[in-house]
């Protein structure tokens, strides 16, 4: 398992940091650049394909307790509000440059500055729940129906809403923080594997994830405060102690987000929740980031200088 985690885990590393090179080349001159991409459209690309699959993960985890979703109206659901705030500020930043080679923004930018994202993401939760509701029903049957409505909501807000901050950070910050802010979660998943194996003796919540320890945890703590330091002197644009507090801030989410995501396999009965070697699946690789996209967001937003 552990050969197989470094060759993967290598490989998909690589594949994130050649991803984010790309989005940073080809959207270099946006929005003022004729034919150029926006910050994030690589990325997007990337990502809706990844939503689809954890999606279909998280709909297995869910039928194994009899709560059975619509992978479609929920796939569909999801990927809206993931990509929706960002195209309300791609379209945006075309608009205001007033480029003529970016047609399809400019065109668009008028109807997405009225579609704010803090309306149009409640109406895809309103409009998924009652899709939900409707489709139990034509079974002419009342048992689960809140159940599958409530696991509906729980898989669009768990794989569209939270990676529905990852985009806008690429705009405003750039892709190579997006893969700052994966490399410091990654850390403390790091720091809490070696630090539990070689020094761990206190178990962290036995009854969820009996694996983890206190150790373990702090350890995780600790690579990640070093991640937020190396990302802040790499930077430059927020300083050495907030490159600290983001590093332990994100660690300490992250390593929440796996506690979540093995609650959601145990309730399932299952050990992974996917295929993917060394991994398990595409859950348990973005259970970390996911639940860390919001908080990078925010904290971003009060250490960088200038946003």
């Amino acid at each position: 398992m552990l050969h197989l985690r470094l060759i993967f885990g290598t490989l998909f590393a690589a594949a994130v940091v050649a991803l984010m090179w790309l989005d940073t080349r080809f959207s270099a001159q946006w929005p003022t650049g004729s034919g150029a991409l926006p910050r994030g459209a690589l990325i997007a690309l990337a990502a809706v394909p990844l939503i689809i699959v954890a999606l279909r993960e998280m709909a297995d985890l869910l039928g194994r307790q009899h709560v059975n979703i619509s992978r479609r109206i929920c796939s569909g659901a999801a990927v809206l509000c993931m990509i929706w705030p960002w195209l309300v500020q791609i379209s945006e930043q075309a608009r205001n440059a007033g480029n003529t080679g970016n047609m399809f923004f400019l065109r668009t930018g008028s109807f997405f500055a009225t579609s704010r994202p803090a309306y149009v993401v409640p109406t895809v939760l309103a409009a998924a729940l009652v899709a939900a509701v409707a489709l139990h029903s034509r079974r002419q049957r009342v048992e689960g129906a809140m159940a599958n409505a409530g696991g509906s909501l729980l898989a669009i807000v768990y794989l569209g809403v939270l990676p529905g901050f990852f985009l806008p950070i690429v705009v405003t910050h750039g892709a190579w923080m997006l893969l700052g802010i994966t490399a410091i979660v990654k850390a403390a998943d790091i720091g809490a594997y070696t630090t539990g194996r070689l020094v761990g003796r206190h178990k962290l919540i036995p009854w969820l994830s009996p694996g983890k320890t206190v150790e373990g945890f702090f350890g995780g703590l600790v690579f990640s405060a070093l991640a937020g330091l190396a990302v802040a002197a790499i930077r430059h644009d927020f300083s050495l102690a907030s490159g600290v507090i983001l590093g332990l801030a994100l660690g300490a989410v992250g390593q929440v987000g796996d506690l979540l995501e093995s609650l959601l396999k145990r309730d399932a009965g299952v050990k992974d929740s996917g295929r993917v070697p060394g991994f398990g699946g595409v859950l348990d690789l973005l259970d970390s980031p996911l639940l860390a996209a919001p908080v990078a967001y925010w904290l971003l937003k009060l250490v960088t200088r200038g946003t």
